[in-house]
């Protein structure tokens, strides 16, 4: 889940950086006169295919020339000629290219990528049949939840982060609807729910304290990689980066947090349905031992989760013949080191603070039809007719047998 969140929001953040460059070509046509847009164009012959040097290395790459035509805009239906080096192409391929019309009116292509949206679509149509077939109408409010979170992260948190507003204050607001969507249309308005968002926004809200204290004593830039020196350029300069850093920090930290509150909420009440005679120490004692457990895994997934989208990262510092220490210092690594320890502390936070209020709610409440799927009815702390069972049939032989 959170490997899925974590890619999810590097994937958003991406798509941003792109859509962040378009001010920037806008000012070269006012400047320099110049046109660019991005087309369509399907590969119909692979004309040549030859290795060139890479000018100041020791490596080469293989550059095609191909022959393309054009499937969209002003110049649709025409053949053109086009060097790849970026990626093995072959006729009937789709991809898409950069036109570009020069000051002086002369025209060329560049190769930008290849058509993939497909099978994107195909594996995100197969994940939503996969979670309904599984979970059935909660899992269809699952998937809705999903993109409603999707929803307020492209059209409020983005935009409301452009326009300037506090990062890190707008990150928290918008952590606050992405959690109550999640949870209440997923899982319904429940007493469990309730103490679920109560606890995952409470250690989201002491998290964010923790890490704005640490990235400013720390000194962070936000200039962590290429994305951010892109937006600062097509935002010139005017987004606070540090924030953006906080920011992505609270956003990311919520499926983890919300997959481990929910989890003990349902642990407590799981518990006292079993034995209503369990107070709240009880209560709290055992369902910590689960959670305990539950944290260990996570913070373990949490940090690989991490250590997965920074390999490339990894790879290419671990060639670098400086000490450890040193590359540990430097912002781009010690910016991950950050995100994996302040979100293991609230995974940490979140599990007690949970287990406390679900403890303390259920201690004398029994859970009653539908709040967990169990047919159990109102009772004190004594005991439950269901608990009373077994000892009046004991009584029931004793009987028997002393006849």
């Amino acid at each position: 889940m959170c490997s899925m969140k974590k890619s999810l929001v590097a994937g958003i953040v991406g798509f941003l950086s792109v859509l962040t460059l378009l001010p920037v070509s806008s000012s070269a046509q006012e400047v320099h006169q110049e046109f660019q847009e991005t087309v369509k164009a399907e590969v119909l012959e692979v004309v040549a295919e030859f290795e060139r040097s890479i000018t100041g290395t020791g490596a080469s790459t293989t550059v095609q020339e191909l022959r393309i035509q054009i499937l969209e805009g002003e110049k649709a239906g025409e053949v053109v000629r086009l060097d790849n080096d970026l990626i093995i192409l072959s006729a009937g391929d789709e991809i898409f290219v950069s036109r570009q019309v020069a000051i002086d009116g002369s025209e060329y292509y560049l190769f930008k990528d290849v058509e993939r949206r497909f099978p994107l679509f195909l594996i995100v149509g197969l994940f939503m049949i996969f979670v309904v077939w599984l979970s059935g109408m909660q899992g269809v409010r699952a998937v809705l939840s999903l993109v409603l979170s999707i929803g307020s992260i492209i059209f409020l948190l983005i935009p409301a982060l452009l326009a300037g507003y506090p990062p890190a204050l707008v990150s928290l607001g918008i952590a606050g609807l992405i959690l109550s969507v999640t949870l209440f249309l997923t899982h319904g308005f429940k007493p469990r729910v309730f103490i679920t968002f109560l606890g995952t926004f409470g250690a989201v809200f002491v998290t964010c304290m923790i890490a704005w204290i640490w990235v400013t004593w720390m000194r962070f830039t936000g200039f962590s990689d290429d994305s951010s020196v892109y937006l600062n350029f097509a935002t010139g300069g005017s987004l606070d980066l540090v924030g953006l850093l906080l920011g992505g920090i609270i956003i990311g930290l919520l499926g983890v947090l919300d997959d481990v509150s929910i989890t003990q909420a349902s642990v407590v009440q799981e518990l006292k349905a079993a034995n209503p005679d369990f107070g709240f120490k009880d209560l709290y004692q055992r369902a910590l031992r689960v959670g305990r457990d539950h944290v260990g895994s996570l913070v373990n997934t949490l940090a690989l989760a991490y250590a997965g989208t920074s390999l490339p990262m990894l790879l290419l510092y671990s060639y670098s013949e400086t000490p450890a220490l040193i590359l540990l210092n430097q912002e781009v690594i010690a910016a991950e080191v950050l995100r994996i320890v302040v979100g293991s502390i609230g995974l940490v936070l979140a599990v007690p603070l949970t287990t406390a209020m679900a403890a303390w709610y259920f201690r004398n409440r029994h859970p009653v039809v539908g709040e967990a799927g169990h047919d159990h009815g109102h009772g004190h702390s004594h005991g439950s007719s269901e608990a009373a069972v077994p000892h009046t049939h004991h009584e029931h032989d004793h009987k028997h047998h002393a006849h």
